[in-house]
């Protein structure tokens, strides 16, 4: 039962047909511009992950992790911390997924927690959904931005869907001696921190820019590209100048690592 209810929660820990976008401008992050390349891609699709590329939340996956982690008395936690993420998460999403991931994992070991991830490949692989997918595997680059760990989200998407770890956006736990302290390197890419991201990837020099999303907070990156597309319907004056296309079933034949 704790587990059912707990895997209820995005990483917003709110349904997207109840949230409002807030779109407040963000603090301002410095992000490295990318270096030049002998030739700028044509179409550049850039996605979110949880509830866009993939169906679930990234909630479902932190808790897949520390059943993995055998991490037993968080686990046994979490229902009380979650309690209190709901209500925080109303008014500071970016401060409600932060504390989540420091009582994740705090203290966990790098080298073990990449091992899991790392198993965990194939069963996000196998939640890919269209049309965000397709497009990802159609593009000539890809770029995704995810409020997810990089360190869960990178292996699997460079191994399945060949989307580079450089073109990988997520939150970075910093590490000491080996293991998580817990804290974040940077800010969560969440609303318009995941414009600045956009702006300085590959993205910045493609032709056509073409993003995909499911939650209001990422309107504002999807109308920073040229194409902005939502695969959950969101009111009008949520879902901006973004086009409609509902989430569908992806083909999972077209994933050469699966055959």
């Amino acid at each position: 039962m704790i587990f059912m209810t707990l895997l209820g929660i995005t990483s917003g820990f709110a349904p997207a047909s109840v949230r409002r976008a807030t779109c407040r401008p963000a603090r301002r992050v410095a992000f490295a511009p990318v270096a030049a390349a002998a030739e700028d891609p044509a179409t550049v699709v850039i996605t979110d992950m949880d509830e866009t590329l993939i169906t679930r939340k990234s909630t479902t996956y932190v808790i897949k992790f520390l059943v993995m982690y055998r991490a037993v008395f968080r686990l046994l936690m979490l229902p009380l911390l979650i309690a209190t993420l709901i209500p925080l998460s109303k008014v500071k999403r970016a401060l409600a997924v932060k504390i989540m991931y420091y009582f994740a994992f705090r203290g966990v070991r790098v080298d073990k927690a990449k091992q899991i991830a790392a198993d965990l490949g194939e069963r996000y692989a196998r939640d890919l959904q269209d049309p965000a997918a397709s497009a990802v595997l159609g593009a000539d680059q890809a770029v995704i931005i995810t409020a997810s760990p990089s360190f869960m989200a990178r292996p699997w998407l460079e191994k399945y869907l060949g989307v580079p770890a450089s073109n990988v956006y997520g939150a970075d736990l910093t590490e000491r001696n080996g293991r998580f302290t817990g804290m974040l390197s940077g800010e969560i890419p969440i609303g318009q921190t995941k414009v600045q991201l956009l702006k300085a990837s590959v993205a910045a020099r493609a032709k056509t820019t073409v993003g995909y999303g499911d939650h209001p907070t990422d309107v504002p990156f999807l109308e920073a590209c040229d194409r902005g597309v939502l695969v959950h319907e969101l009111s009008a004056a949520q879902a901006g100048s973004c086009e409609y296309q509902p989430a569908r079933p992806f083909d999972l034949t077209k994933l050469a690592a699966l055959r």
